[in-house]
């Protein structure tokens, strides 16, 4: 165990454009950090994923400037499909608690259902929280109203699932 870091437990979190990059380690199965040292026994793939307000899809709900910065002004259908992680879950993918709010005008809240509802078509545990307030501005601290809880729920899903003690 290095530094004491218990391997079985390693999680990521991302928001909004890092929620695509947290899900992208969550689903897509090719190591590409491979160097050869200790590290390399160590899964790349996280544990379990935390998203908030996550940009998910390259497909009809995407945010077009990530899908701009990352694939580029015109991408194929086949390149659109395979960083949509939504198309890329598999009954291997790892849990996810998934934050959205209602009202977000950058990310369109489908892009967590989409998430969500592929995860649940692979029997993949999930937990999904859309908060009627927040925009596209939910953070650690300082949200409107209930959206506040979002980090309460998170810790006891995250004990509930084993993770934290």
């Amino acid at each position: 165990m290095l530094f004491s870091i218990k391997v079985e437990k390693i999680g990521v979190m991302g928001f909004s454009a890092g929620g695509h990059v947290a899900s992208t380690l969550g689903v897509h199965t090719e190591d590409v950090s491979v160097m050869g040292d200790s590290l390399d026994k160590i899964s790349f793939r996280p544990d379990f994923m935390l998203l908030v307000s996550p940009v998910i899809t390259m497909g009809e709900y995407t945010h077009t400037g990530s899908r701009d910065n990352l694939l580029g002004d015109k991408p194929t259908r086949e390149v659109i499909e395979k960083y949509s992680n939504e198309l890329q879950v598999t009954a291997q993918s790892p849990p996810a608690f998934i934050v959205h709010a209602e009202n977000d005008q950058v990310v369109n809240p489908r892009n967590s259902l989409l998430f969500f509802n592929a995860l649940r078509e692979k029997n993949v545990s999930a937990s999904i929280h859309i908060f009627p307030f927040g925009g596209h501005a939910i953070g650690l601290q300082n949200n409107p109203g209930s959206t506040m809880l979002w980090k309460e729920l998170c810790e006891m899903w995250l004990v509930e699932k084993g993770f934290l003690p």
